[in-house]
């Protein structure tokens, strides 16, 4: 998403959890916005809309792959993110902790912590990493769209036949379907 309002530069922050998901809140006017969607869903600019654009989820080992002369920077976490970390990793696999208080019922179509590709376009469409498989070829609102795993990252990704790239997320059932709930599955 692009930070910017009718023109004018906005800074985000995490604001709470809704629908199991982080709402960004803006300093300047104090409006809560879906991070997926960049649409203000409360306060002073609600039903205003975000530019979005994808961006891509990998992995060090398979960028390095790509780009041998790539420069990676690290730096130290604090001992909060740290602790954060060793949490997370004890809930793999679990909603964490008060995110299911922020949720409507989950949509039983695919177990809710199902990971796959959503096609963050209109209605939505989600393929479970089971269902991509080698690699599919699909059709999605009238082009023909490739949608394959990484060997390296284990990271789904789709591309139009033209090279072009729809928005997706790498993404949980729980939180695509909450935020599409009338997506389509492949």
């Amino acid at each position: 998403m692009t930070p910017d309002v009718n023109g004018k530069r906005h800074h985000f922050s995490a604001g709470g959890l809704y629908n199991g998901l982080v709402l960004l809140i803006d300093d300047e006017s104090r409006s809560y916005w879906n991070h997926i969607t960049g649409e203000a869903l409360h306060g002073e600019l609600a039903g205003e809309r975000l530019s979005m654009w994808g961006i891509e989820q990998s992995t060090v080992g398979s960028l390095l792959q790509s780009e041998p002369d790539l420069l990676l920077l690290i730096s130290k976490q604090s001992r909060l993110a740290r602790l954060i970390s060793w949490l997370a990793l004890k809930w793999k696999g679990k909603l964490p902790l008060g995110f299911r208080f922020t949720m409507f019922p989950s949509d039983k179509r695919l177990p809710e912590m199902t990971i796959g590709l959503g096609i963050a376009e209109g209605a939505g469409r989600f393929y479970s990493l089971d269902s991509i498989g080698e690699g599919l070829e699909d059709e999605w609102q009238g082009n023909s769209i490739r949608v394959e795993v990484d060997a390296i990252s284990g990271v789904p990704s789709a591309v139009f036949a033209d090279g072009s790239r729809p928005v997706q997320l790498f993404s949980r059932w729980y939180g695509f379907s909450q935020t599409f709930p009338d997506c389509e599955i492949r």
